[in-house]
């Protein structure tokens, strides 16, 4: 597994161990592998030389997480430790990003590592989410400093869907592999804006809020602030702005076609996490 102490492969983790797996994770830190207990830990990461064959050597199936401006070279590193150990099944997680026609270049690298992993051969199974609800967790300094949340394209609803739903999506074809072999595009129950998820925020916490609608450019300089390339933000701004209900702003019943439960609303996630906002 790459990804397995992130916020979609620790509840994954979790649900493999349950049913008597002992998965194989790469992690940076040692004590990285507390956040995925019952795994079986490899140390290092995808810069470093021979880690993705030490990992995925003897493995019939592969999860991967992979993020950032990395992440094409992550992939194409894996692929190709997938097709030399002739690894049987593999569940990646790309973004709506990647659905046809791609727009933007974050999509662009999305759709490159798909057609990265199909090329080894491999059962290879697609988990399209919409944005997840735990990146809400990014207001945090602004919440608990400023009481503001600051975020472009606040009135662009999106499905946002939580991690944990991925999760099981992703366990449920590992169960199941008869299940693969396609792209599922995974969302929530309810089409949010960033100015209605501040509002929900808000009444969770007991507090008033203010939302400023961001401009672009004041986003593209605060991410390019974290060291994050421009060009990379350029892709990703691009994402996120598009007004396309089919990419993410849709609720779409996959969650429920495949777990047999309604996926977790917005409100739900809140009542979990909100206590890291106080």
């Amino acid at each position: 597994m790459i990804g397995a102490t992130g916020n979609v492969g620790r509840p994954l983790v979790a649900g493999l161990v349950a049913r008597g797996a002992r998965p194989r994770i790469l992690t940076r830190d040692p004590g990285g592998a507390r956040l995925a207990p019952g795994a079986e830990a490899v140390i290092g990461d995808l810069d470093t030389p021979g880690r993705a064959d030490t990992l995925l050597a003897g493995a019939d199936a592969a999860f991967v997480v992979t993020a950032g401006p990395d992440a094409p070279a992550h992939d194409r590193t894996i692929a190709a430790a997938v097709a030399r150990h002739g690894v049987r099944l593999v569940v990646k997680v790309t973004s709506v990003a990647a659905l046809p026609p791609v727009r933007d270049s974050y999509g662009a690298a999305h759709a490159a590592a798909e057609a990265a992993y199909l090329a080894t051969g491999a059962h290879c199974t697609f988990l399209r989410p919409a944005a997840f609800m735990s990146n809400t967790l990014q207001w945090h300094w602004s919440v608990t400093g400023r009481s503001t949340v600051f975020q472009p394209f606040g009135d662009l609803p999106q499905a946002v869907v939580d991690p944990a739903d991925i999760a099981e999506v992703a366990l449920r074809v590992l169960d199941a592999p008869e299940l693969g072999g396609r792209a599922y595009t995974v969302t929530g129950p309810e089409p949010l804006t960033p100015r209605q998820r501040t509002h929900r925020l808000a009444a969770a916490l007991g507090r008033a809020l203010t939302f400023v609608d961001a401009p672009p450019e004041q986003a593209h300089r605060a991410m390019t602030a974290t060291g994050l390339p421009p060009a990379y933000v350029d892709g990703l701004l691009a994402s996120q702005s598009d007004p396309d209900p089919a990419r993410g702003g849709l609720p779409l019943p996959t969650v429920h076609n495949l777990t047999g439960r309604p996926p977790r609303t917005f409100t739900d996630w809140l009542a979990a996490h909100v206590h890291e906002f106080r």
